[in-house]
């Protein structure tokens, strides 16, 4: 009986285990850069956010292609006019030069939920923030190749 007992146990213990592995999926992986944004392009507006926003990231899935969401807390710099028509989409690049000379590039994405948020943010005033979330998919590789690095942090807006 106590054998029996045993071996039940242990049968929950890793099924228990094999569960949580499972959806964990990716939960281990840190995902970070060494940086900030360090700069802005897209149109007329890039002028508006200010440089420096921090960004802080999640990584969730499993095997060659993760999932990757970004918070990036922009605030208005002194420019608070809506200078241009915002991009239909707005990206986030983070790029950064390997020991081979090649550069390793993921690009994120706001839905269109977030970009009529970042429109409606463009026209604020000075001083007024926003956390933009951007997604992706991306090879694990590429993160790879980028983590805890110093990047090129580029707002695309």
């Amino acid at each position: 009986m106590l054998t029996h007992m045993r071996k039940t146990i242990i049968s929950i213990a890793i099924a228990a285990m094999a569960v949580l592995m499972v959806s964990c999926g990716s939960a281990g992986y840190i995902f970070s850069v060494q940086n900030n944004i360090t700069g802005t392009t897209g149109s007329a507006n890039c002028h508006i956010p200010e440089l420096g926003a921090p960004m802080s990231f999640k990584v969730t899935g499993s095997g060659d292609i993760l999932d990757i969401t970004a918070t990036v807390k922009v605030k208005h710099g002194k420019e608070s006019e809506l200078a241009d028509h915002p991009l239909a989409t707005t990206e986030l690049w983070i790029s950064g030069r390997q020991d081979d000379n090649n550069d390793t590039k993921i690009i994120l994405t706001a839905d269109d939920k977030m970009q009529k948020e970042i429109i409606e943010w463009l026209s604020k005033p000075a001083g007024t923030e926003l956390d933009i979330i951007f997604k992706g998919r991306v090879p694990k590789a590429d993160l790879d190749k980028l983590n805890a690095k110093e990047c090129t942090n580029t707002l695309v807006i």
